[in-house]
């Protein structure tokens, strides 16, 4: 079974004056098991937020598994390093590395593997497994969206 994310707390598409706060947060987890959550460094402490330092990151919500932090800064990636926590950082790479061994994949990129994660922000999912990889990170949970387009075609990174 391939494991969704919700991307920043989402689950029925984006919803800016929500996304990664600590109760939104919260309710994705409990519905389909593992978040990506986006953290930053604000004079000296850990925040959630993607442009703005929000709430104060809680510790013990970050340790639980399928929690993905996104560091937004580098100050925030040396921290969450520090702690333990599940981690990635990225700009536009086509993938990049998280802190546990798996595979974070930029949008459209779509490499087979066992530890690959997916990213998806058009609605190209609507069926979990057709996705090559671990999991799927996206804005909308497939069984709460609309079907309308069938597997995208794959990118010439497999192995």
């Amino acid at each position: 079974m391939k494991q969704f994310i919700a991307h920043r707390g989402n689950l029925t598409g984006p919803e800016p004056s929500f996304e990664n706060q600590i109760e939104y947060l919260l309710h994705a987890y409990d519905t389909c098991g593992a978040v990506e959550v986006d953290i930053q460094s604000h004079n000296g402490q850990l925040y959630f937020g993607h442009d703005d330092p929000q709430e104060s990151v809680v510790t013990d919500l970050i340790m639980q598994d399928n929690w993905f932090c996104h560091a937004k800064d580098l100050e925030s990636l040396g921290k969450l390093l520090e702690l333990g926590a599940h981690t990635f950082w990225h700009q536009q790479d086509t993938v990049t590395l998280t802190s546990r061994g798996y595979i974070w994949c930029y949008p459209d990129v779509y490499p087979i593997d066992k530890r690959a994660i997916w990213l998806d922000f058009e609605d190209k999912f609507t069926d979990l497994e057709l996705v090559g990889g671990w999991g799927l990170c996206s804005d909308r949970y497939p069984m709460r969206r609309p079907v309308h387009s069938p597997r995208p075609p794959m990118s010439p990174y497999t192995n």
